[in-house]
């Protein structure tokens, strides 16, 4: 019933009008005689009737505005904050886009320590962290040029070497892998040994004997005479050389990875050298 009144309510009110102006020319007639008395009483009611119907309209009408502008506002408050859902996803993809142009301009740029060296570039399209063997996939294989025991480096330094392969993919051992053995020297004192993952986040520095120099800070680059790097590129950094007991033929020394594995996009895969 309310609404039926709120959505004609201009009827209702004309129609008021109508019966006003009856009831005024009704009450003009019987302004004189007996029925005076009856008539103003009725001209009285009626006039108090249809002013508190007009005004009842009135308070509706502004009651509608202001919900009318209610709902405006709610709508507008709503389409803002879906476009500002959409430019922080924008912003999202842009950062995106900007992490991996920059791994692909750093790729392209980084000089091989020895320029007789060819490679490919490779996107890594998978990881396999949790398992006993630590390896990832890249999207590059015997098509491409790519071999067996081929040396796969990034941007920072040494990342593994490829243990699996097929014609458009390659599987790389990591270098944090158990059964991942490089070769390594100490830049500043040139001892050479090999690195030797520890299934963790760490490298062992193994054969390095007892009385050899070397400590802490120390970087281990590549040694070269594996075949599988050139010589010079990162291993890591001596973190830690344990006390060596008496009588023991060799240190226990650490090295820190120089590659973060979780944030490679893109390696190099060492084909060999060019002809």
């Amino acid at each position: 019933m309310w609404d039926w009144f709120v959505k004609h309510h201009r009827h209702v009110i004309v129609l008021l009008i109508l019966i006003l102006t009856f009831q005024l020319a009704y009450s003009d007639i019987f302004s004189r005689g007996p029925l005076w008395g009856p008539s103003r009483f009725l001209f009285e009611i009626g006039s108090s009737v249809v002013s508190g119907m007009a005004g009842g309209v009135d308070g509706m009408r502004k009651i509608l505005d202001e919900y009318v502008v209610l709902v405006n506002v709610n709508k507008e408050n709503f389409d803002l904050k879906h476009r500002l859902a959409l430019l922080q996803m924008r912003l999202k993809l842009l950062e995106d886009i900007e992490i991996r142009y920059k791994n692909i301009l750093n790729v392209l740029n980084l000089p091989l320590p020895q320029k007789n060296f060819s490679y490919v570039t490779a996107m890594v399209s998978g990881r396999d962290m949790n398992s006993i063997f630590k390896s990832m996939i890249v999207d590059k294989g015997e098509l491409d040029g790519v071999k067996m025991g081929d040396g796969v480096i990034s941007t920072s330094g040494v990342v593994g070497k490829v243990v699996k392969l097929t014609r458009h993919a390659a599987e790389v051992l990591l270098l944090t892998d158990a059964g991942s053995y490089i070769e390594g020297i100490d830049e500043q004192t040139r001892v050479r040994g090999i690195a030797n993952g520890t299934a963790g986040d760490k490298l062992e520095f193994l054969y390095i004997l007892s009385g050899d120099r070397i400590g802490a800070g120390d970087t281990i680059l590549t040694g070269g005479k594996d075949g599988v790097f050139p010589e010079g590129i990162m291993l890591g950094t001596v973190t830690r050389v344990k006390p060596t007991p008496r009588g023991w033929l060799f240190k226990n020394v650490f090295i820190s990875p120089a590659v973060d594995i979780n944030r490679l996009n893109y390696v190099m895969i060492i084909t060999g050298g060019k002809q």
